[in-house]
């Protein structure tokens, strides 16, 4: 792992180490440079470990201090320090070195071949963190279920960068706040939220071409117009009991639009995939124009029987045809990466990234201590 480490880096993040070095520190008495706290802050993860204290553990053992100098060229810091450190860090210094990280192999093309039809797929969605049954700390959300029982946790809006091969790459991160409410509402809080994400995506990447796919919370008339003003294109999901107005023009729509389908054969793990196509073109909703696909998509076993069926529904404002409606519909199942390579993969494959947050965050910090805090553990 170590040889893998060295080469990326080497490879693709020459300026990794200048631009740890540029982040701004204000210590006054400063034993470690600024990019070796950074580092072996982001070294705890990377290893994989349980705990600071295991990373300090590993860190008195001569070999392997020795090993993570040479190839990063930095000291290897105490976990305590960089707590310490990391506690007075603006978030926006780390979300800097994060997206010249990600500048660098689109600069690259290093991700050429995830892109559809001109765009970087984006997928936006939210994820809990962590969860107490006693309030954590004032800016926590809540929710009480039908039994009284209250519940109090932190969910973050996510938006990562996702290509077919299964690659996830955050690219911003919000905080999903309660807006004054008492109890937790994930429609009205996760969409408040993503005009801030958008916000901060559009300032960081202002020329980049962006494919928002997202679930069935985000068709809405807000959603659609932050992407026109932003010269974003979208692929949604489009469930059945949203924007009813749509819904009955759509119905409408596939009575006389019978021409406006095809279907397609697939093999997959062994088994025969019949996927049945229909998409329909220059909807208007609110305003906005947007094009319909519905995937049908029957799993057969060797004697032909139907052993699975699955629907997927989409809405996007890039053209569609009968070849496109195909690409619309596996992008907008491409969703689902940033949950499994993303959200399952940081949290129960080793990096214990919840965890570390919940034994990290003390009941007293207040929201900017908070907001510090995560900020780190999403680099």
């Amino acid at each position: 792992m170590i040889y893998q480490v060295k080469k990326t880096c080497v490879h693709y993040f020459d300026g990794l180490i200048p631009w740890l070095e540029q982040v701004a520190d204000s210590r006054k008495h400063r034993h470690y440079s600024i990019g070796a706290i950074v580092q072996s802050g982001i070294s705890l993860f990377l290893f994989r470990e349980d705990s600071r204290n295991a990373l300090n553990n590993d860190r008195k053992e001569k070999v392997f201090r020795d090993n993570y100098e040479n190839v990063f060229g930095l000291e290897l810091a105490h976990m305590d320090t960089v707590d310490d450190v990391f506690r007075m860090l603006v978030p926006a210094e780390l979300e800097n070195v994060k997206k010249d990280m990600v500048s660098t192999l689109i600069g690259q093309r290093a991700l050429e071949s995830g892109r559809y039809r001109g765009g970087y797929l984006v997928a936006i969605d939210g994820t809990g963190v962590v969860s107490y049954d006693h309030p954590h700390c004032e800016c926590c959300l809540r929710k009480t279920s039908k039994k009284g029982t209250t519940t109090y946790f932190h969910h973050v809006l996510e938006a990562k960068l996702i290509t077919p091969s299964g690659m996830s790459l955050s690219i911003g991160s919000e905080w999903i706040n309660n807006g004054g409410k008492t109890e937790f509402d994930k429609q009205d809080c996760e969409r408040e939220a993503f005009k801030r994400l958008a916000q901060k995506i559009k300032d960081q990447y202002p020329r980049l071409g962006v494919i928002i796919v997202a679930d069935g919370l985000y068709p809405w008339e807000g959603f659609f117009q932050i992407c026109k003003q932003n010269r974003w294109n979208y692929i949604v999901t489009l469930q059945d009991k949203s924007l009813k107005s749509l819904q009955e023009e759509i119905q409408w729509e596939k009575r006389f639009r019978t021409e406006q389908q095809r279907q397609v054969f697939r093999v997959k793990d062994k088994k025969q995939v019949l996927l049945h196509y229909h998409w329909l073109k220059g909807l208007l909703y609110h305003g906005h124009q947007v094009n319909w696909v519905e995937c049908v998509e029957e799993t057969k076993n060797a004697a032909g029987e139907v052993i699975k069926k699955q629907r997927f529904v989409h809405l996007s404002d890039l053209e569609t045809d009968g070849d496109h409606c195909v690409g619309i519909s596996d992008s907008g199942r491409l969703r689902q990466k940033i949950e499994n390579e993303g959200f399952n993969a940081r949290k129960n494959h080793g990096y214990k990234i919840a965890l570390l947050l919940e034994v990290a965050l003390d009941a007293g910090e207040l929201e900017n201590q908070i907001s510090r805090r995560f900020q780190v553990r999403l680099i």
